[in-house]
């Protein structure tokens, strides 16, 4: 009974270490993916603006 408490204080731990390194990744993940199509997005309208302008 003793040994159980530090073990479930370890795996909790080990959980909440997990889930912030999760939601870290995602939150990148989901910045460059962002990035990305803002990339893209942008090189179309640049694509457009030269086919006007000639």
């Amino acid at each position: 009974m003793s040994l159980m408490f530090p073990i479930l204080y370890f795996g909790f731990y080990l959980l909440i270490l997990g889930l912030v390194c999760f939601m870290i990744y995602s939150w990148v993940n989901k910045f460059i993916v962002l990035k990305t199509e803002q990339n893209e997005l942008l090189r179309e309208i640049v694509k457009r603006m030269d086919k006007r302008a000639l």
